[in-house]
């Protein structure tokens, strides 16, 4: 699956964070993704008789030795990265409840895995990543960004499209996400299945229009609606269609420009938050 190799600290390090008590998954959460990774679980040293009770190993302990034990035995990583993909699969996040502890996890093991040349997207798959050689270039990739965005108020559907780019430093396809997260936006809004412009002219018609944030009775009104229009237009005029028609190497974009185009979608991002398919649609 991978040629990259976790070494035993990492490995340590990893175990730490997935099964840190507060901020980590239960026993029994981690039980049954070593389960589905075809893992074997090794005994945790606890005993109970109902007479007496002998307290195991802790998590980070018990995950490490049954992750050990499977590298031992199959002399390969697969399965640990098979059950780290599982650990991080979207769908098991979906309550708005657990987005804080998904988003929260998964930057602090990709702070380990950038050490060992790996990271996890937001598709929960691992890829190859440059290798990150000291803690000074984790937090610039990581941290740095983090709180670069957040100076920068970027709506959470920019962050949601470009940061695993960011963590490859592949600005490129993070502008270009990030572009194409606008499109999908007003369709999920409108119920529309157009892309590009004629997505945008047919949501923002002025005399039939799928989707509204004022009452378009003004002069200054319908100003502003064809204004938000015409900015995801340039956007993706901008961007996007750029992106999608040149190769990337002919398009060089670094961190000032990308944070400079993501700045600008996040600002058509947070209009669109104002905005309602219209009823009678």
């Amino acid at each position: 699956m991978n040629n990259k190799i976790i070494d035993q600290q990492q490995l340590m390090a990893l175990c730490g964070v997935l099964g840190d008590t507060y901020n980590g998954f239960t026993k029994n959460e981690l039980s049954k993704l070593l389960q589905q990774s075809n893992i074997n679980l090794v005994d945790d040293g606890s005993f109970n008789n109902g007479y007496i009770y002998r307290t195991g190993l802790n998590k980070k302990d018990w995950l490490y030795n049954c992750l050990c034990n499977e590298i031992n035995t199959t002399k390969s990583l697969n399965k640990v990265y098979d059950f780290l993909e599982k650990a991080f699969n979207p769908v098991s996040f979906t309550e708005e409840s657990k987005r804080e502890k998904y988003h929260t996890l998964l930057e602090k093991v990709n702070k380990v895995l950038l050490m060992a040349g790996l990271n996890i997207n937001n598709e929960g798959k691992i890829k190859q990543v440059e290798v990150a050689r000291t803690l000074d270039e984790v937090d610039r990739r990581v941290n740095s960004l983090k709180k670069q965005l957040y100076n920068r108020a970027i709506h959470k559907e920019v962050q949601k499209y470009c940061i695993a780019d960011y963590l490859k430093e592949d600005y490129f396809d993070a502008v270009f996400e990030a572009a194409k997260g606008l499109a999908e936006r007003v369709r999920e809004i409108t119920g529309l299945k157009l892309d590009g412009g004629k997505l945008f002219d047919t949501a923002f018609s002025t005399k039939d229009p799928y989707i509204f944030f004022n009452s378009l009775q003004t002069e200054s009104e319908r100003s502003e609606f064809i204004g938000l229009k015409e900015l995801l237009s340039s956007i993706f005029h901008l961007v996007r269609n750029k992106a999608a028609h040149t190769p990337k190497i002919n398009w060089w974009v670094e961190e000032t420009m990308a944070l400079d185009v993501l700045t600008l979608i996040s600002f058509a991002h947070k209009y669109l938050d104002k905005c309602y398919k219209m009823p009678n649609k």
